[in-house]
């Protein structure tokens, strides 16, 4: 359950995280795009229903999680944003540096 759990949160997140993963500020756009919001949060539902809803759990061999195994996957999938955000901080670095590279060169033409 927890393993099925994780895979669908990271998802869940990348979907989210995805459209604005190149923009220097988390964007007001991005919560007007409703079909997208409902997609996401019906697919959260069903993850929801298959660990927590019997006849589902059946079907799927799961079996329900505690309070502390969601907030465990919460944090860890979590980490899809941090780490984008890492990355776009280090590339925005790495350009900066090149850019000053480019105008240091340049002044001595």
């Amino acid at each position: 359950s927890m393993t099925f759990s994780c895979f669908v949160m990271f998802h869940m997140r990348n979907a989210l995280y995805l459209p604005v993963a190149y923009e220097e500020h988390f964007p007001d756009r991005f919560f007007h795009d409703k079909m997208f919001l409902f997609a996401v949060g019906f697919s959260l539902i069903g993850q929801l229903a298959v660990i927590y809803f019997p006849p589902l759990q059946m079907v799927f061999q799961t079996e329900a999680l505690y309070g502390m195994d969601i907030l465990f996957l919460v944090a860890l999938t979590s980490t899809v944003f941090w780490v984008a955000e890492l990355k776009k901080a280090f590339e925005r670095a790495m350009e900066r540096r090149v850019y000053r590279k480019q105008h240091v060169d340049l002044d001595f033409v």
